[in-house]
């Protein structure tokens, strides 16, 4: 046999064609689009649905499946004839139908279809709702679930029209796959936005990936396919150890706070009390992540003065060092540091707790008071802040607090003193000192306080005082009996109570209404017309723990609040909260679910040891809020999958490596040749030879390509001693591919032909 003429022995194109080598072109471009839509779906799919304690998993399957279908829809009406109103018509038709039987599917009912009103009346309630919880959502409240739930039609939806419309040109069709793949991203990031599980890198490794295949890979051919990921994939792990060096707690851009005309003006406070109707904000603005040993209440200010109206500061404490307050043996398990990230909140306070005694550079120059009050000197809170706070907290049981030394120092007396008006004539009042004395040393304090008080509108309130103290036998049990008092069904808690002359007065004895400064202010007073050291503490609740951060808590808007603190001698200020367990500072903090203490309110001391070893080197780091160990449910299938497509990929590998070894040297050759023209986009014609092949090679990539082919040929039917093309060969022959392959030839030339054969 000459070595022109063709056989079947010198054809090199016998093998049967792959079953998908018999799709058109469009079909193989609809199902790697598909593939790679569901799977980036899916990713950020799971991402959203693990804000939600126990997400609607099945539901969520099922509103893929319904993305897929739909997507196949609106590609075929861009495959068969129709006018163009008719396209546009089927195709609105179809993206509705979508909207309508996502929103059925993710778990509206069919009835709220036909009655928006109603349904927009639930979503706003759901809307609020889930602005003010913190994630993953775990309370029981149906809307909000819904509500967040329905975010996930209300992205896949528009995505999957975007991501699959027909368009005319492919510049449209382009635009139209970016919006789609922007959505996808949007989503993805609404979930991290509220809640970052841990493997960042490792999920940002799994989204370029994702991202790389959505907008490649359905341009590509699949011959080109794996020379591309290898590129990706080179290129996502170079960037992993920079990714973990430019990782931080605090981020490049707050984009929570973000504003498209400034920057975020927070939300800032006056502590002192006014006791109109409340006009803070109340929107669930996150202001601070706070990392403590215990859930503590988050001091901004010390309101330590009574001015016959209103609870507020003076410059009384200003002059007296932080470390004057505390006991003369203090307690070394009460030391405690507080860890502070600053989100939303302004203003000059340094939040801590207690009675702070330092805090780190973190915050800049601060003034620690007396008092308790930290300031920040020549600037004011900022987003992203960290600082850390050392501060004393005593945590005393009953028994401690009941066995404290009756003998105050005179120190203490400024906490029981107040300025209150007195009646001097018809119509005319003049504000008098009342000095009461200390509890049970009331010879100290001044003897006309009775007489003032006397005077005063305060009158009742002094009465129902010293009628509370004759029952009580030490102060402790002064403290309590006047918190039992206000935490009975004679009060109402309520945000609005009616503007009075004297607010705290008309709280106790009339109105019966308010919130918790009326409650924390008429506490305070009462105990100081006795001769207890008392005052009033602003700042905030203790907040909603983090389930995926122990030990942190996020503290909003909604925490604002107001308490009362009381001196005990050898132990300290110590925290009470008269306030009803309904307010607001306490219901959302738990947003349903585990609570702390009492409605997740109850006071450091009450009841019960609260000892806690202080915490040890803790700097001023930034607190990550959601840095928990989550398992991700998405986790296991995906990882089953990658077993399965190792598992099939060695069965390939194993089936070829059997085949190959029952054929000839010449033949293994062959058939490399055949597969790596065909690999580099270059296949054999039907019927042609070695000898078409080799001129083919030497116009197309050179004299070594072709040399490559000559010396196959003249193994296989020219006798004379030739010899196999040897790995000199084969190198020539790959470098020679390579550059009629680009992009990525020197890629693409290895996986024709790897060295290894």
């Amino acid at each position: 046999m000459t070595a022109g003429v063709a056989s079947a022995r010198d054809r090199i194109d016998g093998l049967s064609p792959r079953p998908w080598e018999s799709l058109t072109h469009a079909q193989v471009q609809l199902l790697v689009r598909l593939a790679t839509f569901l799977a980036l779906a899916a990713f950020a799919l799971a991402h959203w649905l693990s804000v939600i304690q126990h997400p609607p998993v099945g539901r969520a399957v099922a509103l893929l499946a319904m993305c897929a279908v739909g997507g196949v829809l609106l590609w075929l009406t861009g495959q068969v004839e129709l006018p163009k109103g008719a396209a546009w018509a089927s195709r609105v038709a179809i993206v509705l139908a979508l909207a309508v039987l996502g929103l059925l599917v993710t778990g509206l009912r069919a009835r709220y279809l036909h009655h928006w009103g109603a349904f927009f009346h639930h979503l706003n309630h759901g809307l609020l709702g889930a602005q003010s919880a913190t994630y993953p959502y775990i309370g029981d409240d149906a809307w909000v679930k819904l509500t967040l739930a329905l975010a996930s039609p209300a992205l896949l939806v528009p995505a999957t029209a975007l991501a699959f419309w027909p368009a005319e040109s492919p510049r449209v069709a382009g635009a139209l796959r970016f919006a789609s793949l922007v959505l996808l991203l949007v989503f993805y990031g609404m979930a991290l936005a509220e809640r970052s599980p841990h493997g960042e890198i490792g999920r940002g490794f799994a989204l370029l990936l994702l991202v790389a295949a959505w907008v490649w890979l359905p341009r590509l051919e699949l011959r080109d396919a794996a020379p591309a990921a290898g590129v990706v994939i080179v290129a996502a792990l170079l960037a992993l150890p920079v990714a973990a060096r430019l990782d931080n707690h605090s981020g490049w851009l707050d984009y929570k706070n973000w504003r498209v005309l400034g920057n975020s003006p927070g939300v800032n406070y006056s502590w002192n009390h006014r006791y109109g109707p409340i006009n803070w904000p109340r929107k669930g603005t996150t202001l601070l992540y706070i990392q403590a040993s215990a859930p503590f209440y988050w001091k901004a200010e010390t309101l330590n003065d009574f001015n016959g109206l209103d609870w507020v500061r003076t410059g009384a404490n200003t002059a007296v060092s932080s470390s004057s307050e505390l006991p003369a043996a203090p307690n070394r398990h009460w030391f405690h540091q507080i860890k502070i990230t600053v989100a939303g909140l302004r203003g000059t306070q340094v939040i801590g707790a207690g009675t702070p005694q330092s805090v780190s550079s973190g915050a800049g120059g601060t003034q620690l008071d007396g008092d308790g009050t930290v300031t920040a000197l020549g600037h004011g809170l900022r987003d992203g802040e960290n600082y850390t706070v050392t501060s004393y907290i005593p945590q005393p049981t009953v028994a401690q607090m009941q066995s404290s030394g009756r003998n105050y120092e005179e120190y203490f007396s400024v906490y029981t003193r107040m300025l209150l008006p007195m009646k001097v004539g018809h119509g005319v009042t003049e504000s008098a000192r009342f000095d009461p004395g200390l509890w049970q040393s009331q010879d100290l304090g001044d003897p006309a306080a009775r007489e003032i008080a006397k005077a005063s509108p305060y009158w009742p309130m002094y009465q129902l005082a010293h009628r509370l103290a004759t029952t009580s036998n030490t102060a402790y049990d002064m403290v309590r009996a006047t918190e039992r008092y206000l935490n009975t069904t004679r009060f109402a808690y309520d945000e609005h109570p009616t503007p009075r002359k004297y607010p705290l007065e008309s709280f106790l004895f009339h109105d019966r209404v308010g919130y918790c400064q009326q409650f924390s202010g008429a506490m305070a007073m009462m105990l100081r017309m006795v001769g207890i050291p008392a005052r009033v503490a602003t700042g905030f609740s203790p907040g909603t723990p983090q389930p995926d951060a122990p030990g942190v808590y996020k503290i909003r808007d909604y925490d604002a609040h107001s308490w009362v603190e009381v001196y005990f001698q050898d132990i300290g200020w110590v925290t009470f909260d008269p306030t009803p367990a309904s307010s607001p500072a306490a219901s959302q903090n738990d947003d349903g679910g585990a609570s702390i203490g009492q409605g997740g309110r109850t006071p450091r001391g009450l009841g019960q040891s609260q000892e806690h070893d202080p915490v040890s080197g803790a700097t001023g780091g930034a607190i990550n809020p959601s840095s928990g160990s989550s398992f991700s449910w998405w986790i296991v299938p995906l990882g089953l999958a990658i077993a399965l497509l190792l598992a099939i990929a060695a069965w390939r590998v194993r089936r070829t490596m059997v085949r190959r070894s029952h054929m000839a040297p010449d033949e293994r050759a062959l058939e490399d040749l055949r597969t790596a023209l065909k690999r580099i986009g270059n296949p054999v014609k039907s019927g042609s030879t070695l000898i078409t092949v080799e001129r083919t090679l030497e116009s197309r990539a050179g004299p070594e390509a072709g040399g490559y082919v000559r010396k196959l040929r003249e193994y296989r039917y020219g006798g004379n001693g030739a010899t196999l093309p040897r790995a000199s060969d084969r190198r020539r022959l790959r470098r020679a591919l390579a550059r009629t392959a680009q992009p990525f030839g020197w890629l693409k030339a290895l996986r024709a032909l790897p060295p290894l054969h």
